[in-house]
Order: structure tokens, then C-alpha cells, then sequence
């Protein structure tokens, strides 16, 4: 129960750094992924960005300790929890508003989640009561890591973001062009954050276990070098596009690639029984629906044309002849 109560309070810190995230990047002048340097330069010189750094690396400690003794998919009602406050601090912070699609890709993506936690196999006692699983059964820090695992994870995350930068969510210009909800965005920074919360798992599970020789491990490297990449897209997405949109799509795609990561390099457990096991690929293919029905464009909002105000004329009054002015002649002298 304490794990459950300190994920639920790392998703508070989360959504506490994005806030404080989207406040600072307001400010900064227009942030491009074609410059990640000048982004950086802009972020550190920012005190509030600093602050949103330090608390987003708080809730990333408070993960990885609450994951140290629960599994991964028993944490995500913990994650959907979060998805909760994202909405109504979108809606009574920045006046953010779900339509259509929006909120189906939200219903899909509570439907994955509720999926994968049902999903977890639970021991449960005489008296009705439920134990989840420790990490002896869950989690355990490998003493090597091949370079095929390191590929297969790290590889995507940086591959992913830059095909949705070039390909899959590019601007248009135009007369026509249509605002970008920024779902390339969550998903680049979704992959890498996820890419650095397995990471920085791995190291927590290295000094768990007792091991002082983490740096000589590749976990705390690779943390930083995904890490690092992350903000940039977090920071460019927060400064262009909505906070709740934004942040589902991240939360999302980061807890998908963590869940998945983590079965490849630590050995999640996935369930052995096929009814919970169809659960669990079923929580992946929801996911993946999910981030596919969030809308790409912005809605358009219909406005009024505004009727042009009536331009008056002067028009001087024709002058009259005095009533003692002889009759005017007629303009014909000649006899027909």
C-alpha cells in the first residue's frame, strides 16, 4: 500500500513540473527542434524552468522507488490518477476544453490502463485480502546488458521522434494551414522520457541490490542522454500546444514504452495465464489505438463575420431658385 500511495504522489509531482514547465516556456521566446541548444540556453537561464526540472526529477525518484517493490502494470491506475488532475488543471488553469475525438482517445486510454492492471497476477488471502507482488518476483537489475537489448531500446526512442518530426507531424503553411495538437511532440517526448524512467529504474535497482559499481553500468548514461533529449521536446511541445492533450499523449506513450522496455531488459513478468495474458497485450493494443484517435489538427472555431459598419456620405442639399428669379429658358431656340 505505501508503493501505491508513493506513485500516486510522484504523478502529483508530475503534474505540479509540467505546470510549472508550461509557465516558464510561455515566456521564453519561440522554441524550435531545429536548435535544441538555444532551447537548453533558454531553459537553464530560467529560474521556474529550473524549478520544474527539479521537481519533474523528484517524481522520477518517487517512481522508481515505488517500482523497486511493485510491478509495473499494478502502478498504471496510479498513472491514470494523474491523467485526472491534467484535466482539470488544463480546464480551470488554462481554460483547455476535450471534443469528440479527444475524449475518446482519453476513454481508450483509461480503458489500457484498467486493462494492464487487471491484468496483474494477485495472491489473495483467506480473508479476502490482496497482496501484490514484490520486486523478488517482478524486477531485477541485470548484471550485463547485451548490445542488442541497449539497441532494441534506445535505438526506437530516438528513431521514433525524428520520423514523427519529419514525416508524420510536419507543419503546413498556408492560407488554409491548420493548427498541430502536438501529438508528435508527446509521443517523441513520451519515448524518450520513457526511455530515461527505464534507465534510471536500472540504476535504482543496481543500488538496491547492494552494487556501488553503477557507474560502470550504462544506466545512469544512457538516463541522462534520453533525459536530456526529453525536456527539449517537453519544452518545445508544453510552449506550443495544449497542456492536457499534450501530457496524455506523454504519459501514454512513456508508460507504454516503459512497460515494454522493462520486460526486455529486467524481466517484467508478464502473465502465464491466457485470459490475463490476453489482457495484458490487450492493455498494448488499446494504447496504441489511443495515441492513433487523439486528433492531429486543432479544431477549427467558427467565428462570426463581423458585419462592416455603414460609411455615410455627405450629400450637400441642390440649391433652389428664388420664387421672384425668372423661369429658366428652354435650352432649344430653334423652330422644328
Amino acid at each position: 500500500m505505501t508503493a501505491v500511495l508513493l506513485a500516486c504522489a510522484a504523478q502529483v509531482v508530475y503534474i505540479v513540473a509540467f505546470v510549472v514547465f508550461k509557465t516558464a516556456t510561455r515566456a521564453m521566446s519561440p522554441l524550435t527542434g531545429r536548435r535544441p541548444l538555444a532551447v537548453m540556453t533558454q531553459a537553464l537561464s530560467s529560474g521556474r524552468w529550473l524549478l520544474g526540472l527539479l521537481l519533474l526529477v523528484t517524481g522520477f525518484a518517487m517512481g522508481d522507488i515505488a517500482l523497486l517493490s511493485l510491478p509495473l502494470a499494478a502502478a498504471l491506475p496510479a498513472y491514470g490518477f494523474g491523467l485526472i488532475l491534467v484535466l482539470l488543471v488544463g480546464h480551470l488553469s488554462f481554460g483547455e476544453r476535450f471534443a469528440g475525438r479527444e475524449w475518446l482517445g482519453m476513454l481508450l486510454t483509461v480503458a489500457a490502463m484498467a486493462s494492464a492492471a487487471a491484468s496483474v497476477a494477485v495472491k489473495t488471502a483467506p480473508r479476502f485480502a490482496v497482496n501484490l507482488p514484490t520486486r523478488e518476483d517482478a524486477l531485477a537489475a541485470p548484471d550485463a546488458l547485451p548490445w542488442w537489448t541497449l539497441a532494441a531500446v534506445v535505438v526506437p526512442s530516438l528513431a521514433i521522434p525524428l520520423w514523427m518530426f519529419t514525416v508524420r507531424d510536419r507543419a503546413r503553411e498556408g492560407r488554409h494551414a491548420r493548427r498541430l495538437t502536438g501529438i508528435a511532440y508527446g509521443v517523441g517526448a513520451g519515448v524518450l522520457l520513457g526511455t530515461a524512467e527505464v534507465f534510471g529504474l536500472g540504476t535504482a535497482l543496481t543500488l538496491a541490490d547492494g552494487r556501488l559499481d553503477v557507474h560502470l553500468t550504462p544506466h545512469p548514461y544512457l538516463f541522462l542522454l534520453a533525459g536530456v533529449f526529453g525536456l527539449t521536446l517537453l519544452s518545445i511541445g508544453l510552449q506550443r500546444c495544449r497542456l492536457s492533450l499534450f501530457v496524455t499523449v506523454l504519459t501514454l506513450t512513456a508508460k507504454l514504452h516503459l512497460l515494454l522496455s522493462a520486460t526486455l531488459i529486467f524481466g517484467e513478468p508478464w502473465p502465464q495465464d491466457r485470459p490475463l495474458f490476453m489482457l495484458r497485450v490487450g492493455a498494448v493494443a488499446l494504447a496504441m489505438l489511443a495515441v492513433l484517435t487523439f486528433p492531429k489538427h486543432e479544431r477549427r472555431r467558427t467565428r462570426p463575420t463581423p458585419t462592416p459598419p455603414h460609411r455615410y456620405r455627405y450629400t450637400p442639399p441642390m440649391p433652389t431658385a428664388p420664387s421672384w428669379a425668372p423661369a429658366p429658358r428652354s435650352q432649344h431656340t430653334g423652330v422644328l
